[in-house]
């Protein structure tokens, strides 16, 4: 079996420019570019290892898409369990949970070819057209093995991120990643004016893996006019499953003898933005067709973004067999027993009465808001109350269980600092 070496996990990161990335910019006249190539260099001279180790992925991917070029359709089943990390400092950048359900909602869409606006790609490349087989779902199971909802908030100090990954580290006031040979992270949070997003292929530092996204362009409707159905993580996904853009790894193509490794999207010589172009469009000779405008890994407006090729999809396959094979062996998907070890918050919550009748008090004796959410379950496992977003304090919060029959439950109260569980009792 090919191995993939790892590079070692950084224990603590100095303030660095250094990183792979594919921070995708773009401006109020809508020039985007990305800083893939600048990026990319910075890295090879600082990690020596890393060329190797991405034309090793390189081999990988191009053996194994010849070698099963005529069964990539019989591979389905494949979901990727995500968690997602929303890293605020404002209200507004504390995107909700429905928010981000949709840009699950979204991902299957467009990674399954079941996206409404899917019949809008010109006709000479309808049969073309992929559905990559991948879909998407937040986590179940939590890396420590108990239930989750597969999202994580933390509030920071940190105004504006830029293009740092230190948005992935807890220690600068990020949130650290899960384990990302089990999980697809994904950040949500303020990130530089003009930056939609970035994601490292295969082959980089561990602790950097994963998708960052600006708040204002994730899910749909999104926050914003022009990236306003969640395209944008479509986009960065793609990266992640070791998609270039169609120009090939650079800003751009000017002598048009770059290439993105997939045979059936034509060269081109740049981004193509916006929704203003009508087909044929063509640039690097690639005519009568010319530039395939409407595919994820271009830069147009969402609304005008339709589709991946079967080529990219053979690829993003063959990066689920190859660099990213242990998302198929995850248990990020599970079902997660219940635990019941009762155990302390450092904050000192108070949890009272207990039993209970019709509502129980919780209250913290330290700290002054802290945003939790609190989740009951039954013994069998099933989640019987929720609420999200809980403002913790010196005055107690009512929780109200009048609706819960008689018996022992376990009340799990989660913040970002830990997660304590106590069993309750209602009697009437």
């Amino acid at each position: 079996m090919f191995s993939f070496a790892k590079p070692n996990k950084m224990v603590k990161f100095l303030f660095s420019s250094v990183f792979i990335t594919l921070a995708c910019l773009h401006s109020d006249a809508q020039s985007i570019h990305c800083a893939t190539s600048d990026k990319m260099q910075e890295l090879l001279i600082t990690d020596p290892d890393l060329q190797k180790r991405r034309d090793d992925i390189e081999a990988f991917t191009q053996k194994w898409i010849r070698e099963h070029a005529d069964n990539l359709n019989e591979r389905g089943g494949i979901t990727i369990p995500v968690v997602v990390h929303v890293v605020y400092n404002t209200s507004e950048q504390n995107i909700s949970d429905f928010q981000i359900q949709t840009q699950i909602a979204v991902l299957n869409e467009d990674y399954r070819k079941l996206n409404g606006d899917v019949g809008n790609v010109p006709s000479v490349w309808s049969n073309l057209v992929a559905d990559v087989g991948i879909e998407f779902a937040l986590a179940t199971c939590h890396p420590n093995g108990f239930q989750t909802n597969g999202i994580t908030r933390t509030y920071t100090t940190v105004d504006n991120w830029l293009t740092s990954d230190n948005i992935k580290l807890s220690s600068m006031g990020g949130h650290d990643s899960w384990d990302n040979d089990s999980y697809l992270n994904i950040w949500v949070g303020n990130i530089q004016s003009g930056i939609l997003g970035w994601a490292p292929q295969p082959g980089g530092d561990d602790w950097r893996d994963g998708v960052v996204i600006g708040y204002k362009y994730f899910g749909r409707p999104s926050q914003s006019s022009t990236y306003s159905k969640g395209r944008t993580t479509t986009h960065e996904i793609g990266h992640y499953f070791n998609l270039d853009h169609l120009w090939g790894a650079g800003p751009s193509n000017l002598n048009c003898t770059a290439d993105d490794g997939v045979a059936d999207t034509p060269k081109q010589l740049e981004a193509n933005f916006g929704c203003n172009h009508t087909f044929p469009d063509t640039s690097c000779s690639n005519g009568p067709n010319g530039d395939m405008f409407n595919n994820f890994m271009d830069y147009g407006n969402d609304p005008c973004m339709f589709f991946f090729t079967e080529g990219q999809k053979a690829r993003m396959l063959a990066a689920l067999n190859g660099p990213r094979a242990s998302l198929l062996s995850s248990s990020g998907l599970s079902q997660c027993p219940v635990g019941i070890e009762e155990t302390m918050l450092r904050s000192s919550l108070i949890i009272y009465p207990n039993p209970a009748t019709d509502q129980i008090n919780i209250q913290s004796d330290q700290l002054e808001n802290l945003v939790s959410d609190i989740r009951i379950f039954d013994l069998t496992g099933k989640e019987v109350l929720k609420q999200s977003n809980v403002r913790l304090g010196n005055a107690a919060f009512d929780l109200y269980v009048n609706e819960l029959s008689n018996g022992t439950y376990v009340l799990e109260i989660r913040s970002e600092q830990e997660v304590v569980t106590q069993k309750i009792h209602i009697i009437r």
